[in-house]
C-alpha cells in the first residue's frame, strides 16, 4: 500500500519512510555510537554490539511497518518490553535505559537532517515515531520496573505435549 498518496499524509511522507527503511543500518550504527559515547549509560560498556542492540533493530522495523502499512503499535511495544526487561536483568538502571531510546531518537532525527529529507514529511514521519519512541519509553520502563515480569521461554518442539488420538 503506498500511503504516500493518501490525504492524510503529505506527499513526501512516503519518501521519507523509504529513506528511514533504507537507512537503517546507518541509523542503528548511531544509535550504537550515541549509546556508546554517553556517559549516563555505563553498563552497556561491557556489552558487545549485538547484545546492545538487543530488540532496537526489531523496534526500529515494526515502527515503521506500523507507519507504511498501518500495522498494530502493539507490536513494537512488545519489542521495547523486551528491551527495558533485557536492560534490568543486564545491569542497567532506569535512567539507562531511558537514554539509550531517547538516544534512538536522535538517531532518526539526525538521519533524516544528514540526508535533507523533505520537511513536510520528514516532519510529519517524526511527529508519528516521536509518539511511537514515546510508547516505547513507557513500555520499556515498565517492563523494567515490574518486578514480576520474566522473559516468555519458548519450548522446543520436541518438548510439546503428543496430541491425543
Amino acid at each position: 500500500m503506498d500511503i504516500s498518496f493518501s490525504p492524510e499524509y503529505p506527499i513526501e511522507f512516503g519518501s521519507v519512510l523509504e529513506v528511514l527503511r533504507d537507512g537503517r543500518e546507518e541509523i542503528l550504527r548511531d544509535w550504537l555510537q550515541r549509546v556508546r559515547g554517553n556517559r549516563a549509560v555505563q553498563a552497556g560498556e561491557a556489552l558487545s554490539d549485538p547484545v546492545l542492540l538487543d530488540h532496537v533493530p526489531q523496534l526500529f522495523d515494526a515502527m515503521l511497518a506500523h507507519l507504511e502499512m498501518n500495522r498494530s503499535r502493539e507490536e513494537a511495544e512488545q519489542f521495547a518490553t523486551v528491551h527495558g526487561f533485557t536492560r534490568r536483568i543486564t545491569g542497567y538502571d532506569v535512567v539507562e535505559t531511558l537514554v539509550e531510546l531517547l538516544m534512538f531518537r536522535r538517531a532518526i532525527w539526525a538521519h533524516l537532517s544528514a540526508t535533507g529529507a523533505g520537511a513536510e514529511g520528514a516532519c510529519a514521519a517524526m511527529e508519528r515515531l516521536d509518539g511511537l519512541v514515546d510508547r516505547a519509553v513507557v513500555a520499556s520502563v515498565r517492563a523494567y520496573l515490574d518486578p514480576t515480569a520474566r522473559l516468555l521461554e519458548r519450548r522446543p518442539l520436541s518438548a510439546s505435549p503428543e496430541p491425543t488420538a
